[in-house]
């Protein structure tokens, strides 16, 4: 995959020398009865997006839930931001009159139903604008945010160590999120759906269970996506 570079979008809070400790993750649920529609408006819709919210946005992309989710319609629109400050620091956007008028132009075909803000705790990767991947996500509460942050690492470097590489974990905690407040969300990213499914199933193998025998202890889940995700677009 394509990396955009790390001094940029390396997702981490506990990185000693991050430049952006505490990137933001800014995500808009819709719900829309024409997916496809969707999505080329808002690829189409990039450039417009991007000049408004300038360098408040590194990159930008959608994620569409194959299973798991509140809603089979819903789809999630979502922003990484240099920081939680630059996250906020945006309220004129949606006043911005041609941002208003690419918004016309779905309004009567999109709902949207929900609106998180959340800050990295764990490094993830994007990709370069097209890039798509398979992602678990997994919403749960705990109250030990280290220790689960430590057990996910174990898991992803056994998962390198056992052929998969090409997985990365991610962990997110909660701005503002309404319902879910003071909640965290771990993030399995693979290149392809295969390759995702490819990982759980190794849920019994001997490497897999030793990697998550601290989970239960450590997070109670709340809700989980099994999604495709796709990166529309990178501020270079």
């Amino acid at each position: 995959m394509k990396k955009i570079n790390k001094l940029i979008l390396t997702f981490t809070l506990v990185a000693s020398s991050g430049l952006y400790a505490l990137q933001g993750l800014n995500v808009i649920t819709i719900t829309t009865d024409d997916p496809v529609g969707y999505l080329k408006w808002l690829t189409e819709s990039q450039p417009v997006f991007q000049k408004a919210q300038g360098d408040n946005v590194m990159a930008s992309g959608i994620c569409s839930p194959v299973a798991g989710g509140a809603d089979v319609n819903e789809h999630y629109v979502w922003n990484f931001a240099p920081s939680v400050s630059a996250m906020m620091s945006d309220p004129e956007f949606f006043s911005d009159p041609n941002v208003q008028r690419a918004i016309r132009k779905i309004a009567s075909k999109r709902e949207v139903t929900r609106r998180d803000m959340m800050f990295s705790i764990k490094s993830g990767e994007v990709g370069g604008a097209g890039t798509s991947t398979a992602n678990y996500n997994l919403i749960s509460s705990t109250d030990d945010v280290n220790g689960y942050a430590s057990a996910l690492t174990s898991m992803e470097n056994a998962a390198a160590n056992n052929g998969f590489d090409d997985i990365s974990v991610a962990l997110y905690g909660s701005v503002t999120s309404g319902d879910r407040a003071g909640t965290v969300m771990a993030s399995v990213q693979a290149p392809t759906p295969e390759r995702l499914g490819a990982f759980f199933d190794q849920r019994n193998s001997d490497w897999m269970t030793q990697a998550m025998s601290e989970f239960n202890s450590i997070r109670t889940p709340v809700i989980d996506f099994m999604m495709t995700c796709r990166v529309l677009s990178v501020n270079n």
